[in-house]
């Protein structure tokens, strides 16, 4: 038993099918918009960074028996 395609079913399939001849194509307006600026300032991250490098070399020295507190 055959049924004939409503014409809701007919614009259904066309949408689709214009949809799967698009697919993996952006727009220009997408493509031109280059990289996302960082939502971090760089002087937190240089911050950041002294202050985890500058705790790294403390444990060290303090590892290997350097003193790194005034003696009173």
């Amino acid at each position: 038993m055959t049924t004939a395609a409503s014409p809701v079913i007919r614009a259904r399939n066309a949408k689709y099918q214009t949809n799967v001849t698009k697919r993996g194509l952006t727009k220009a307006s997408h493509a031109d918009k280059g990289f996302k600026k960082s939502s971090i300032s760089p002087y937190l991250v240089g911050f950041l960074i002294v202050v985890l490098c500058g705790g790294a070399i403390f444990e060290i020295l303090r590892l290997f028996g350097a003193s790194v507190e005034p003696d009173y």
